[in-house]
């Protein structure tokens, strides 16, 4: 299994009288149902031949740490207890009445469509931990599973303190709300060294709110798995900056570049949710997409969409009640700026001067302030060779960020008035070949947010062209999200008269979408700098990462002290000394010899580090 960086946490409570087996992969493979892969905790013996089968029902305790599959149901009895820390454990379903602990970057998959036995616990002990279920949608992860999951013995609640984001078109990710935790750990120094701060989620950090003194001081950083996190150089999201989105690996990076080392006075980190590409231009129910906008900041998600509101004009930009607005909104986690602010006679151009290119980039400018992905105004069809142009060059002049292109397209520069039997396939060439000189002018993705054959046009057009044109758009790397625009004359809706799908509508509707950003980790591009990454890869080991505590023989505590300390640690206990080492943060171990309860950590840099005492791991730190 490919992990990435991990911090390492002592878990406590694992004590109880149950048999206890502990994943150990020595078999070569990752399955589940081998017993030659799991040893009981306190022999080392391997379990009896076939005493974990497929539905059979599993009585003892069985802890896994990295990559475990189960090809087949895991049935949990009422003593049966899975406890997972810096792991994984991919399968088809849990059933049965038993528990599930999820400790330290812990994480479920699982792919049947009941995936989750009814009488299942799932206790998250860790905010930094989820379950995907691959093929349950949102609403009906909601309804089928939410009285399932417990945190500090405590029921959760969605959306107070559960989370069900969209998992792409048909999946779903249950996870603990919390935004008093932390997904981002920020170093002074590279490889996780020197002073370090945790970063909350969702509020802004700005200068000397970024906590352990790093302003303009930090080299290195982990962003956890299932989160995003935006850095600027300047407290109003201007100048050197970047989005880094860690959608299914944690973003671990062990050295900025020049581009931000030292520079950052802005950060803020939002949970991530997985969208497909297909989305709605407007508020529409029922069409079978996970994201939609509204020409308005004044939208909300539900537990099937993400909204995405857009700042349609200045009076959306203008002060900073409007970026809380914007920065409030549940799920979202991009801004669409402006709507054809290059038309002076319509739309947002028409009022404050905002088709001025000047007016316009000094209100989004403001949006920035927001933390979230930037995505461009969206012009009329040929201002985006021109007007918008100008407006990216004076981005970049003034270090304005632009992560995403937004697009308008309807295909006026063909005569439509004259052509309403027009060839679907002439249509679709002409957008394919738009939509690639975009792309070529400014080399970033591409959100079409409205989009049709073009009002003048017949149903029967409107409806070849889109059998033409999703297959590309899905296809299609640079392209990240489209809504389909029904034109206003009602010749192409989605419904008809009495509220059933028009053909349109039909085919819209069981269209299925891919992934709009399909990487793990992602070192998001903008008009400002094109860098990425190789974000670091560590190889698991279930002898080095499982940190749980076995004890039966003794009750005794286990302390080091002082903590934090500067040259000397002393370890509380009595137990004679076997084993010794300390485990720096980028996996580095560091043995102590001769053995000794007094131990010289003066030639350490700052930072967090792991003591290895006879495998009772305690986190202590360096200042």
């Amino acid at each position: 299994m490919k992990n990435y960086f991990k911090f390492m946490l002592m878990f406590v409570g694992l004590i109880s009288y149950a048999q206890q087996f502990q994943w150990t992969g020595a078999s070569g493979d990752v399955d589940f149902f081998n017993e030659l892969n799991w040893k009981d905790s306190t022999t080392s013996e391997i379990p009896s031949a076939n005493s974990i089968n497929p539905g059979q029902m599993i009585e003892f305790d069985l802890y896994i740490t990295c990559e475990v599959i189960a090809n087949d149901d895991i049935n949990l009895g009422e003593n049966g207890k899975i406890t997972i820390i810096n792991g994984e454990l991919s399968g088809v379903s849990v059933s049965g009445v038993g528990n599930i602990i999820m400790g330290e970057s812990s994480y479920i998959y699982l792919d049947n469509s009941y995936p989750i036995g009814e009488g299942l616990s799932i206790t998250f002990e860790s905010n930094n931990t989820w379950i995907r279920l691959n093929n349950v949608q949102t609403s009906t992860a909601y309804y089928n599973y939410s009285d399932n999951f417990f945190q500090e013995n405590q029921a959760l609640s969605y959306p107070e303190t559960l989370r069900i984001d969209n998992y792409y078109q048909n999946g779903s990710i249950i996870r603990p709300h919390n935004d008093n935790s932390s997904n981002l750990t920020v170093f002074s120094e590279n490889n996780f060294n020197g002073e370090f701060g945790n970063i909350f989620n969702n509020d802004v950090y700005l200068d000397e709110s970024i906590p352990s003194g790093l302003n303009n001081d930090i080299s290195s950083f982990i962003l956890k798995k299932g989160f995003m996190a935006t850095f600027a150089e300047n407290n109003d999201g201007t100048g050197n900056s970047k989005v880094f989105i860690a959608s299914e690996g944690d973003v671990v990076i062990d050295e900025l570049s020049d581009y931000l080392n030292n520079k950052i006075s802005f950060i803020r980190v939002l949970p991530w949710n997985w969208v497909s590409k297909k989305g709605t231009a407007g508020d529409i129910q029922y069409m079978n997409n996970n994201w939609f906008y509204k020409w308005s900041n004044n939208g909300d998600s539900d537990l099937d969409r993400e909204y995405t509101p857009m700042a349609w004009g200045k009076g959306a930009a203008d002060d900073d009640n409007d970026i809380e607005i914007i920065k409030s909104k549940y799920k979202s986690t991009h801004i669409l700026a402006f709507n054809e602010p290059d038309d002076c006679n319509g739309q947002s151009g028409q009022y404050g001067n905002m088709c001025v290119v000047d007016t316009s980039l000094t209100y989004y400018k403001n949006l920035l302030k927001s933390g979230l992905r930037m995505v461009s105004p969206a012009c009329r069809q040929d201002a985006v060779f021109n007007w918008l142009n100008e407006f990216n060059s004076k981005a970049i002049d003034e270090n304005i960020r632009i992560d995403v292109i937004a697009v308008h397209w309807y295909d006026w520069g063909s005569n439509p008035q004259n052509s309403p039997n027009a060839n679907p396939q002439d249509v679709f060439n002409r957008f394919v070949n738009y939509l690639e000189s975009v792309y070529q002018m400014y080399g970033l993705p591409i959100w079409i947010t409205e989009f049709n054959a073009n009002r003048h046009r017949n149903e029967w057009v409107h409806r070849q062209f889109l059998q033409l044109v999703l297959p590309f758009l899905e296809e299609t790397d640079y392209i990240e999200r489209y809504s389909f625009f029904p034109p206003t004359t009602q010749v192409a809706n989605f419904f008809d008269e009495n509220n059933n799908f028009t053909q349109i509508g039909e085919l819209y509707y069981n269209f299925n979408s891919l992934e709009s950003m399909a990487e793990e980790t992602h070192a998001s591009i903008s008009n400002l700098n094109s860098e990425n990454y190789n974000f670091q890869q560590i190889e698991c080991n279930p002898e080095n990462e499982f940190l749980s505590v076995y004890s039966y023989e003794t009750n005794e505590k286990i302390n080091i002290y002082p903590n934090p300390s500067t040259d000397y640690i002393n370890i509380g206990s009595d137990l004679e000394i076997w084993k010794l080492e300390i485990i720096k943060m980028n996996g580095e171990k560091i043995n102590i010899l001769p053995f000794s309860k007094n131990i010289d950590i003066s030639f350490l840099s700052k930072g967090i580090y792991i003591l290895n005492f006879n495998n009772h791991f305690i986190k202590f730190v360096k200042k």
